[in-house]
């Protein structure tokens, strides 16, 4: 600044009245391409502008100072200076003056440019704005264009994507007039890559991907600058990952690794890397992208960002690997780093609670995993994100398996797979549109080049064979359109004949059932008549009294079958609403215990009640009683005979779970047949405990204690009797 001072000191007078004789422009070529010559070549420091511009006042005629300013400026670029928006602003001024449009917009430009060098934002939105409404006024092609792609960049940066999509799209227009072709295609490149920024900001994620495109293969064999082609590289690898084509993502990604110059940006590549790699289920190679962020020398400044985004993919990855020591590690590193940065946790705290809810989900600490997990699930909802609401879905689901809790875990299923097929669907669709779009436009190059080759031949020829070609494309669309049509009514059929196939499966279990199990106690009610006629009419009194008790123990079996048709159609129905009260399981005990006490008397079983005086549940009347009534049954039914076996009733406490335990020492249950024993079309077994009887019994109970939160369990091997036990939540 000294030497700059110095300098200017030596004229402290217009120049014009020390040499009156001498013409302004003479007197400006004389002096003052000394001063510059020193003011511009400075090896340190900026050019003060406010000398410039007091020099510049001295020049009396406007054309003249323009001139001079224009000499000052024309060597030097916009960050020599150190106020260059007010050096811009007095050649913008001086042009109005001179009633120059063309040479106005010029510097309308240039102003644009240094606004937003210095970050004056609003004054470079606001020029561009103004300007643009004036390009039909401009001679220039370039001008022109360069107006409507600065409008463009100024509407990207404001959100006003549809606006800038237009304007760059009436740019796109004119750069075909452009020369030299070299730079006519760097300005379409430029323009391409906008496009597509602005198509992807927007959600339309096809034209994204055909615009920038476009760009690469427009530049990708010219000599250009590395970060243009990265930009594009980086924007289609996004768009492709929002259409979930994430192979394709990855690989143009991987594209910017090999040639940017900038660690931050390749850390923040191999972070998008990472992310789109947990997507395809590679978790493996998405662990060693985030491990590779860890290993960067990246400054202070990017640093905690870039390992923010690093640890919170190494903790997704290693929870789905299943590695608890490696989650743990990360996690443990994440919250240092955090509690040494607490600017960052402000930041980005919600990628730290991701993680959070991973640590606590994977150490079970599941009630903390669940108030996490639940509050950003409801935070992915109010955001409309449905990536998050998807990954979030999966972790709830896995956390309520984990706590027994599978009525909500299906839910969460659920829900994981409507949204699934959602976001797929509108993958798929998106995917398909683009490569259509992809082939058409391949195929119109294709024949743009063709057409151009065959310009010399004779116009009748080049007639006919563009009818041929139009026609050739009609029928493969055509052909492609009935093709995909019958395809997808295949696929439709097949899984309408599987489900049929399933529901006609469940259809004849269920009509066998009715058919095996109401038959033997109609068979008996309706030869009963005839054999109390017979006893009757020969006076044996003792064997009627005998036959009316069978008929009335038919008739109860019967009735508790019907009972038991009616409860599961109204649960498959959902019309069964639980109305849950505090119940003496004591009493319930006995009731059933004096239902079953004939019956288990003649085949000489001891009934067992080791239920404690004073036990409640908390359960619904009516279910329970049902529960209760099929499992003592079953086992009564399901003990031989004259062996003075036992039935033994129990309760005992685990955690937040009343258990219920029924134990019999009947034939017992194979493996075989226990994983079928709850499928209502499963197969009838040849041998085996559960030959007879209904078999709807227990799908039953099944269902009645899942509608209360809880479940059913069968321990049993074939000859060593059963142990039926149900789960239900404690009151």
């Amino acid at each position: 600044m000294e030497r700059k001072v110095a300098l200017l000191v030596l004229f402290p007078l217009p120049f014009a009245d020390i040499v009156p004789a001498m013409t302004v422009s003479i007197a400006r070529l004389f002096c003052f391409s000394f001063i510059f010559a020193g003011l511009s070549s400075l090896a340190y420091g900026q050019i003060n502008v406010d000398s410039v511009l007091a020099i510049a006042e001295t020049i009396e005629e406007d054309g003249d100072r323009r001139d001079f300013l224009d000499d000052v400026v024309a060597p030097n670029n916009f960050r020599d200076f150190d106020d260059p928006v007010m050096l811009v602003k007095e050649q913008l001024a001086l042009a109005k003056k001179l009633n120059s449009f063309q040479d106005e917009v010029i510097y309308a430009l240039d102003l644009i440019t240094s606004a937003n060098f210095v970050a004056q934002f609003a004054l470079a939105d606001s020029l561009s704005l103004h300007y643009v409404t004036r390009v039909e006024d401009v001679e220039s092609l370039r001008n022109k264009i360069y107006l409507y792609h600065e409008a463009a960049k100024s509407a990207f940066f404001n959100q006003i994507y549809d606006q800038g999509i237009h304007y760059d799209t009436l740019a796109l227009e004119l750069v075909s007039g452009l020369r030299p072709p070299a730079f006519r295609d760097s300005m379409a490149a430029e323009l391409y890559n906008f496009l597509g920024k602005s198509y992807n900001a927007s959600g339309q994620f096809v034209p994204a991907a055909l615009v920038l495109t476009k760009g690469i293969d427009l530049i990708r064999a010219r000599t250009t600058p590395p970060n243009v082609l990265n930009e594009m590289y980086t924007e289609l690898g996004i768009v492709y990952s929002q259409i979930g084509l994430y192979d394709q993502a990855v690989e143009y990604l991987d594209k910017t690794t090999a040639t940017s110059k900038s660690v931050i940006g390749i850390a923040g590549t191999q972070t998008n890397i990472g992310r789109n790699l947990l997507l395809t289920n590679n978790y493996p190679a998405a662990r060693d992208r985030y491990l590779k962020v860890l290993t960067y020398d990246l400054p202070p400044s990017a640093q905690g960002i870039s390992l923010t985004y690093a640890y919170n993919g190494l903790v997704e990855a290693f929870y789905r690997m299943k590695n608890q020591d490696s989650l743990n590690l990360y996690y443990q590193q994440y919250t240092s780093l955090l509690e040494e940065n607490p600017e960052l946790r402000e930041a980005n705290g919600f990628l730290y609670r991701q993680s959070t809810f991973l640590y606590q989900l994977t150490n079970n600490r599941l009630n903390e995993a669940q108030a996490t997990g639940e509050a950003l699930y409801q935070e992915a909802i109010e955001k409309n994100d449905p990536a998050e609401q998807l990954m979030y879905t999966e972790f709830l689901s896995d956390l309520y398996k984990k706590q027994g809790n599978y009525r909500a875990a299906e839910q969460y299923t659920r829900a994981l797979m409507t949204l699934k097929d959602s976001i797929q669907g509108a993958n798929r669709n998106n995917a398909l549109l683009l490569y259509y779009n992809q082939f058409e436009t391949k195929e119109k190059e294709n024949e743009i080049l063709r057409l151009d080759a065959e310009r010399q031949q004779a116009t009748a020829s080049r007639r006919l064979f563009q009818t041929a070609a139009g026609l050739l494309g009609l029928l493969l669309l055509m052909g492609l359109f009935f093709f995909l049509r019958l395809r997808k009514a295949r696929q439709k059929l097949a899984a309408q004949n599987d489900e049929l196939n399933e529901l006609n499966a469940t259809k004849d279990r269920f009509f066998g059932i009715i058919a095996h199990d109401l038959r033997n106690p109609i068979v008996a009610l309706s030869t009963a008549g005839n054999q109390v006629n017979r006893l009757f009419d020969r006076g044996k009194t003792d064997a009627v009294k005998r036959v009316v008790g069978n008929i009335s123990g038919t008739a109860d079996r019967l009735n508790g079958l019907l009972d038991n048709l009616l409860q599961w159609a109204l649960s498959q129905s959902g019309a069964i609403t639980l109305k849950k009260e505090r119940l003496s399981l004591t009493k319930i005990m006995e009731n059933n215990l004096a239902l079953y006490a004939p019956a288990a008397r003649e085949k000489d079983i001891d009934l067992r009640n080791e239920v404690p005086e004073g036990t409640y549940v908390n359960a619904d009347h009516n279910a329970l009683q049902t529960i209760l009534r099929n499992l003592l049954g079953n086992a009564v039914k399901f003990t031989p005979a004259g062996q003075q076996s036992v039935v033994t009733l129990s309760h005992r406490q685990e955690g937040k779970m009343d258990i219920i335990t029924v134990s019999d020492q009947g034939k017992g249950v194979s493996e075989e047949d226990q994983q079928q024993l709850f499928s209502l079309h499963r197969g009838r077994s040849g041998s085996g405990r559960r030959k007879s009887g209904t078999g709807l019994g227990l799908i039953l109970c099944r269902d009645l204690a899942e509608l209360h939160g809880g479940r059913i369990e069968l321990d049993s091997k074939a000859g060593e009797g059963a142990r039926v036990s149900v789960l239900l939540p404690r009151g």
